[in-house]
């Protein structure tokens, strides 16, 4: 196994950065770490434990957040501060936990019609009556219900499904 991973590593740091310095960003820090990986988890356990994985996404994470270029470090630290509140907070009161709110209760203009499918914007601003054979059809899916001479139907544009797979209209 521990064979396996070095030659893994050496072939991508072949093909990817031609063995040349100005290439090694190429090589990223989970590939070189492969090669370490089978005595390091032996000796000091999972690599979440040792490694700076987490660390360097945080970093990568508020960088991206950041919105004032002209003062990017005081940016960096605010929101880091804020981060570290709103997770005080999360801990403190669990109610708050945004991840426990549907992404239909977090975005304008989405609409949750249950069992974890959710209509997605755009959507046409006001109701269209259906063709003809469009409400033929509509009434043969569902003949219990009680349909007018004219059927109007509000038009949306994706639909995302249980897989969190969005569906888009022709």
């Amino acid at each position: 196994m521990y064979l396996a991973l070095t030659f893994f590593t050496q072939e991508f740091e072949i093909i990817y950065c031609q063995c040349l310095a100005t290439q090694i960003h190429f090589m990223w820090p989970c590939i070189h770490s492969l090669v370490h990986l089978p005595h390091e988890v032996i000796r000091l356990g999972p690599s979440i434990c040792f490694s700076q994985w987490t660390l360097e996404c945080t970093i990568r994470n508020l960088g991206e957040e950041i919105k004032q270029p002209s003062n990017p470090f005081a940016n960096l630290s605010q929101r880091g501060i804020r981060r570290v509140r709103a997770k005080a907070l999360m801990a403190i009161i669990p109610d708050l936990d945004l991840e426990r709110i549907t992404k239909a209760a977090l975005l304008r203009g989405l609409r949750d019609v249950g069992g974890g499918v959710i209509l997605l914007c755009p959507q046409k601003s006001a109701p269209c009556a259906l063709r003809d054979c469009e409400a033929v059809a509509l009434r043969d899916f569902m003949p219990a219900t009680q349909m007018g001479d004219q059927i109007c139907m509000c038009y949306w544009a994706k639909l995302r499904i249980l897989t969190d797979q969005n569906c888009y209209t022709a």
